[in-house]
Order: structure tokens, then C-alpha cells, then sequence
């Protein structure tokens, strides 16, 4: 069931996540009306011909009127530049409904709040795809992954205990940090990942011999999500800029340990650096692989990936 009683959820924005997130939030016993807003039609009238939403508005100020809850799902700037007009608009219309949003940075995204909203509740799914667009929507994205909220001291409670209760009940575990620390973690985990994914397809698409004919499995897991969507990874590379530096950097000191040893035919230390990267992965594959551990299914070996995290 839906975590409170409300009738009217607004998504600011529709793609992979809020259309998954919506479709999650039907499966789960959501009865209230699902509407959206977007800037265009053409992805809002697949929406609703898909069922995923059962009505929109092209107006803004029409679309979230009436709205106890609002879920910006929009690329992270455009989050940024919607975050900055609601509370205004919210004051002139005179109500005041819960937001959130999914960007996957936080810091920034605060920051673009123009006043104070309590009732604003910052949020960010650990999950996603390759594939974008609410065509690829699926209700169950959100299974066994991680939901990160990164509330302050002012912000509401009921909006944050509703919130809370909203991801729980797609199956998604909750946690709480400042959004330093989220921006610093995904930085690290998400981000990072999706530029060497970038920078690896580059590479190998530079090389006269042209490798990507010749890859198998190691190239595909690698280079998935370089088909992730060009517009949010652009945002998320300029919003996150400090932390994502310093993120790379760190893959930059560990290259040049691994080019020292190679070059030098260190066979046992590469070996012993082999050995604790695997200890360190294997450690964590219930993480990594929720999908394998909710339903049972045994993956095979080559897909034993994140089946679709990081293009959110």
C-alpha cells in the first residue's frame, strides 16, 4: 500500500526512473492518480499509452496544483532550475505538498533552491539502466536496492517518515547521510565508473585496429553503460565536479601501480594485487547483485554485473 493516504503524486519530468518509480508505485497497491508534467509531449503521450501515468499537463503551475506529493525526476540540472522556481510558485498557489527528487548528486541540487522548503526531502535511487526513457521503464527497478535520502536538520518529518515509506514500499532499503558524503560515495561508486566506461569506449574507438570487433564479455560489462544517456552524464560530470575529481584521480594512482608492476614483470605482486581487488569484490556482491539474491536466480558468470544501475 501507498506509505500514506494521498490521491495525486506528481512526476516533474519523465524517464527511466520516475516511470519505473511510478509503475513500482502501482504494483505496490498505490491507488491515488499519477500525473506528470514535462516540457514536452511526445515522452508524457508514451507515459500514458504505456499506462505508466494516467494523466499529464504541459503547464507547470496546473500540473502540480493539487498535489500532495511532487517526485522531480528531471536531468540534474533541470532539477536544479525546478528546484529553484517551487517554492515560489508552490507559496502563490498556497499549498505546500512533499518534494522530492532523484538526481544523483545532492550537494549542487540543494544549492539551487532559491528559499527554504522543509518539506523538500532529497533522494536519490541507487538504480538505472543503460537504456533511457519511459519505454524502458520498469516496475522492478527498484528491488533490493539502495535508496539514498539526505535530509538536514530543518527538514520536515512527515515529509521525511512519507518519503521513507514511498521507497521502502517498492522494496528499495533506505538509507540516511549528508549529501556531502552521498556526493563524495556515488562520486566514487557511480560516477567515476560511468567516465573510465566513457574514456575505455574512446580509447578502443581510436585504435586503428578497431578491438570493440574482437570484445566479449570483459568489453561488454565494461563499456555498458557508456550507452547511458549523454545529457545526464554531462550534468552529473559539471554538478559533481570536485568529488568526481577526486575520484578519478584515485583510479589514476591505482593505473600507475598497475603500469609500475606490469612494466617491471612483478608477477607476484601483480598477482597479490590481483588476489585482494577479488577479495574485495566478492565481499561485496550481495551489493552489487541484489537481483541474484532477492529472486534466487543464479547469474551467469559474464552477467554477474550491476544489472542497471548507473544510467539514472
Amino acid at each position: 500500500m501507498a506509505p500514506i493516504n494521498t490521491s495525486k503524486v506528481v512526476f516533474l519530468g519523465l524517464g527511466l526512473i520516475s516511470g519505473s518509480l511510478a509503475l513500482a508505485l502501482k504494483r505496490a497497491g498505490w491507488l491515488g492518480r499519477i500525473s506528470a508534467w514535462g516540457p514536452r509531449a511526445p515522452s508524457l503521450e508514451r507515459g500514458l499509452a504505456l499506462g505508466v501515468i494516467d494523466d499529464y499537463d504541459l503547464d507547470l503551475s496546473r500540473a502540480v496544483a493539487g498535489a500532495d506529493v511532487l517526485i522531480i525526476g528531471a536531468p540534474p540540472i533541470s532539477t536544479g532550475e525546478l528546484l529553484a522556481d517551487l517554492p515560489s510558485r508552490l507559496r502563490a498557489l498556497g499549498e505546500t505538498p512533499i518534494v522530492t527528487d532523484l538526481a544523483s548528486m545532492k550537494g549542487w541540487v540543494i544549492d539551487q533552491m532559491a528559499e527554504s522548503y522543509p518539506r523538500f526531502v532529497p533522494g536519490h535511487p541507487i538504480a538505472g539502466s543503460e537504456n533511457s526513457g519511459v519505454t524502458a521503464a520498469r516496475a522492478d527497478l527498484f528491488e533490493g536496492r539502495e535508496a539514498i535520502l539526505t535530509p538536514d536538520a530543518g527538514t520536515d518529518l512527515e515529509a521525511l517518515n512519507w518519503v521513507t515509506a514511498m521507497w521502502e514500499s517498492v522494496g528499495s532499503r533506505v538509507t540516511i547521510m549528508s549529501a556531502a558524503d552521498h556526493d563524495a560515495a556515488l562520486a566514487a561508486s557511480s560516477h567515476s565508473p560511468h567516465m573510465l566506461a566513457y574514456a575505455l569506449t574512446m580509447a578502443l574507438a581510436d585504435d586503428g585496429l578497431n578491438p570493440m570487433r574482437h570484445g566479449g564479455g570483459a568489453l561488454r560489462d565494461m563499456t555498458r553503460i557508456a550507452a547511458s544517456d549523454p545529457v545526464m552524464w554531462r550534468d552529473v560530470a559539471l554538478t559533481n565536479k570536485k568529488s568526481l575529481i577526486h575520484a578519478l584521480t584515485a583510479v589514476e594512482d591505482q593505473l600507475a601501480v598497475l603500469k609500475e608492476l606490469i612494466a617491471g614483470g612483478e608477477g607476484e605482486q601483480l598477482e597479490r594485487y590481483f588476489s585482494i581487488c577479488r577479495s574485495i569484490r566478492r565481499d561485496h556482491d550481495a551489493v552489487l547483485n541484489p537481483f541474484k539474491i532477492s529472486t534466487g536466480e543464479q547469474l551467469p558468470e559474464s552477467d554477474q554485473t550491476d544489472k542497471g544501475r548507473d544510467a539514472e
